[in-house]
């Protein structure tokens, strides 16, 4: 049975996907590309995930309470709708295997040097499965209750980074020579944007998801960017662009440079970075791993959710442990996020237009 969440939920369900692992290198990636411009290539890739936001978001508006698995079947028939379930199946796994991973690999760098980075993947194993069992419901109170207390630490965090930085660092603004490399830029933008397909797993309801549905999820994506370029910027007006490239985890690197005299007892700030960070990577690997669970039961009818979700829980498992180094995770972390074109891109895009002609004809007759 497919399960529906409200409006609010779902734009905390958006923050809690695309906010995650991808933050920690944003700065160094967008300014590497972009220099002081990095907030203009941000603007512009807000803008074109905004474009895609509307276009995922009106497959399951149309079609109520149905996910893509039985609108796909109605659009382009059973033998593609089988093509593309084994698309979105293999990439959300694969987004949750490699972002547990990740996330293990960051946590065991910044805090917990010790620990083996199979216990800590096991933690969040066990965790996100006993959040995932209890269904979609569940995990959208937990993004609501979750996302308000991350956007409410972040932007004072973030503020607070902002009065210890300077303003030349900042400048210039905006070169218009460099207007080519703003834009060729925002192709390294992808991956902190990754996410917003899972609104193709979640089934709208009439009573539950009005129109205002499109305003939720596009201002929802307008707020994300617009938080990325604070981020950003405040990276920059710490750490300079000519320092900021150096670091992967440039955003962690900047908090951990920053002491707030005036905060007392909270002087240092990155050990409530770190909560918000594992609130935030815990709803992202969460929704990851209800998109795969959920478009498997579609074709498992008769085998209950719990064991789904228990045989996917080990597999991701098994799979975060194959990669020998960082460096071959972020690799495979690289392929998925040009996997993304093709699920948030291509895929909707494609289904919508087939959704429009449809919707034509039917008023031509």
């Amino acid at each position: 049975m497919n399960e529906s969440l409200t409006n609010r939920q779902i734009a905390f369900v958006i923050i809690g996907i695309v906010v995650g692992y991808g933050i920690l290198g944003l700065p160094k990636n967008v300014t590497e590309n972009a220099g002081t411009g990095a907030w203009f290539t941000l603007l512009m890739a807000t803008g074109i995930t905004m474009i895609f936001t509307y276009v995922i978001t009106y497959l399951p508006y149309v079609h109520k309470n149905k996910t893509i698995y039985e609108y796909g079947n109605i659009l382009v028939g059973k033998y593609i709708t089988h093509i593309i379930m084994c698309v979105y199946i293999l990439y959300f796994f694969m987004l949750s295997s490699m972002s547990v991973r990740m996330s293990s690999e960051t946590i065991k760098l910044m805090v917990l040097i010790n620990t083996p980075i199979w216990a800590l993947t096991l933690l969040f194993m066990v965790v996100v499965y006993y959040a995932v069992r209890k269904g979609l419901g569940t995990i959208g109170r937990v993004c609501e209750i979750y996302g308000l207390i991350i956007i409410i630490g972040a932007i004072v965090i973030h503020l607070s980074i902002f009065t210890q930085g300077k303003l030349i660092k900042l400048k210039p603004f905006f070169v218009v020579a460099n207007m080519q490399a703003y834009i060729k830029a925002t192709l390294v933008t992808i991956f902190p944007f990754l996410g917003i397909e899972i609104l193709m797993v979640i089934p709208f309801e009439k009573k539950n998801n009005s129109k205002k549905i499109f305003k939720y999820t596009g201002l929802t994506v307008g707020f994300i960017g617009l938080f990325y370029i604070l981020i950003v910027e405040s990276c920059i007006s710490v750490m300079g662009v000519d320092s900021i490239i150096y670091y992967k985890d440039a955003l962690f690197a900047t908090v951990r440079r920053v002491d707030i005299k005036s905060l007392e007892f909270l002087e240092r700030i990155d050990g409530i970075f770190i909560m918000l960070w594992i609130m935030s990577i815990f709803c992202t690997i969460c929704l990851e791993t209800y998109g795969a669970i959920l478009l498997i039961s579609k074709y498992l009818k008769n085998t209950n959710f719990s064991v789904i979700s228990l045989i996917v829980i080990v597999l991701c498992y098994i799979v975060a442990q194959i990669p020998q180094t960082v460096s071959e995770v972020e690799k495979i972390m690289d392929y998925i996020s040009y996997c993304t074109l093709i699920t948030a891109g291509l895929i909707p895009a494609i289904l919508f237009l087939i959704t429009k002609v449809k919707e034509s004809h039917k008023k031509i007759r």
